[in-house]
Order: C-alpha cells, then structure tokens, then sequence
C-alpha cells in the first residue's frame, strides 16, 4: 500500500521536523526495503533532527524537491542504521541508482545542494568507487 504512495519516483521529499516543530523539506534518493524506505544523508543538521524528532513524511518529487501533482503524503518513522543494517540498506539504495548512487553526490548539479561537492578530488575519487557507507554518512531507515 505504501509502496504505491510514493509510485515509481526517483525522488522523495522528506520533510523532518525542527525541535520547535517547523518543518525541513528536502529532496532524497530512496529505495524500498519491503515496507520501509532507506536513504543515505550527510552526518549533521537533518541526523539530529531525525534523532530527536523521528516522525517524517515523504512524498514524490523531483530532484529539485518539486512534489508531483497529486503525491500522496506517506508518514513514517525514521531509524539511524549502524553496521550490517546501514550496510546492507546501502547495497539497496546502490542497486537502485547503480553508476549514479556513488558519483552524483560528488558532482555539482544545477539547482541542487550538493553536500560533498567541496571534496578533494583524491577523495571523491576515493568514494566514488567505495561500496560501503560513507563515514560521514549514515543510512536511516523509515517505517512506514
């Protein structure tokens, strides 16, 4: 049922929330882990949010986080992964994107935040062929 809600897209906006509850939208590769959507986030701001306030909504976007017409709004609540889990989520998320999963967020790309654009050349050609997690990422989980 959930699975649905959030169709064949690409994207997802996930909307967290701020301790004082205004909410914090942005874009996010996913993928489906049977009933639970798994992405892949830099370690700051949006981490402690999810820590502190786990309840979230997704809906399909775009990759400008441009919400399609009609998108169902799905609720869910989010779990930092840690280890097999985080790594075995992060294989999934690979699958999905393939080539792109481990090169996109590298580069920079018109119209979108890209967090890790400011690395060292060495070091994003380090990542981009790295099939772990990130260490200054994490994989969270949210159950749907």
């Amino acid at each position: 049922m959930h699975n649905n809600a959030l169709g064949d897209a690409r994207y997802a906006l996930l909307r967290s929330f701020r301790r004082d509850g205004t909410p914090a939208d942005t874009p996010i590769w996913f993928a489906m882990d049977g009933d639970a959507a798994v992405f892949r986030t830099k370690v700051g701001p949006k981490t402690k949010r999810l820590m502190a306030r786990p309840d979230v909504e997704l809906r399909a976007c775009d990759y400008r986080g441009r919400v399609r017409d009609g998108a169902a709004t799905v609720t869910g609540r989010a779990t930092l992964l840690s280890g097999d889990e985080a790594e075995r989520a992060n294989r999934i998320l690979s699958r999905r994107y393939g080539w792109q999963w481990n090169i996109v967020p590298l580069i920079k790309v018109p119209g979108v935040t890209n967090v890790h654009q400011n690395l060292g050349v060495a070091e994003k050609l380090r990542r981009a062929r790295d099939r772990g997690v990130w260490p200054d990422s994490v994989i969270v989980r949210v159950e749907l």
